[in-house]
């Protein structure tokens, strides 16, 4: 075997074993963050709310665009408010890190008995125009809220007056394939309000995008 021809065969098997070490460590290891990720994001069925202008809000209103959603009520409060307030003191934040990356925050209220369209409106627009909120008949809303991996549940008010609206406090983060791709789950100490550090919300969300992207 010539000279030429013999480097030619170690440089291909060199290549060939190069090939091999990469195949063999796999996809690089997911950045850390402090939001639960899921390894597979989940799908969402299809389901069919009224938004705040009182027109149809699917599964496509969640495509091609990040989505955090919220579930809560006008009445609520405590978490509702404070959340709502959080959400707006951070998003400017959240569009700068994001850049071309578009993210909606859903207000999804769980008390259409008491929260119309338009006292949704209201709602929403006082904490950042912009903001979406959506209800719809419980038949539907119970449903949508097991997808979401959330809960909610209406209770009396032990001091009297109207009834409260039991729920969860996690912000869901929606992919733009509308898939359920991460949670930020809320803390605090017993006997104060529990709400989602917007800190968290803030460092965690463009990597995650990020690495949305690259995959």
């Amino acid at each position: 075997m010539k000279a030429a021809t013999q480097w030619i065969v170690l440089f291909g098997i060199v290549a060939l074993v190069a090939g091999l070490s990469l195949g063999l460590q796999g996809p690089a290891p997911r950045p850390q963050v402090s939001a639960l990720w899921l390894e597979h994001p989940r799908p969402l069925p299809e389901f069919t709310l009224t938004d705040h202008r009182g027109e149809r809000f699917d599964r496509s209103r969640l495509e091609g665009q990040w989505s955090l959603i919220f579930v809560g009520y006008t009445s609520c409060p405590d978490v509702c408010p404070t959340t709502m307030a959080d959400l707006a003191r951070v998003y400017p934040k959240l569009e700068a890190s994001l850049e071309a990356d578009a993210v909606q925050v859903v207000l999804l209220s769980v008390d259409p008995g008491r929260d119309s369209p338009e006292k949704l409106g209201q709602y929403v627009e006082f904490f950042r125009p912009g903001f979406q909120a959506v209800t719809g008949e419980h038949a539907q809303l119970y449903p949508f809220t097991q997808a979401l991996g959330l809960v909610y549940a209406l209770v009396d008010n032990p001091n009297g007056g109207e009834y409260l609206v039991d729920h969860s406090a996690d912000l869901v983060l929606i992919n733009p394939q509308g898939q359920v791709e991460a949670f930020f789950r809320p803390a605090g100490e017993l006997g104060t309000i529990r709400k989602v550090s917007m800190a968290q919300v803030a460092a965690d969300l463009p990597v995650i995008v990020d690495a949305y992207k690259g995959s």
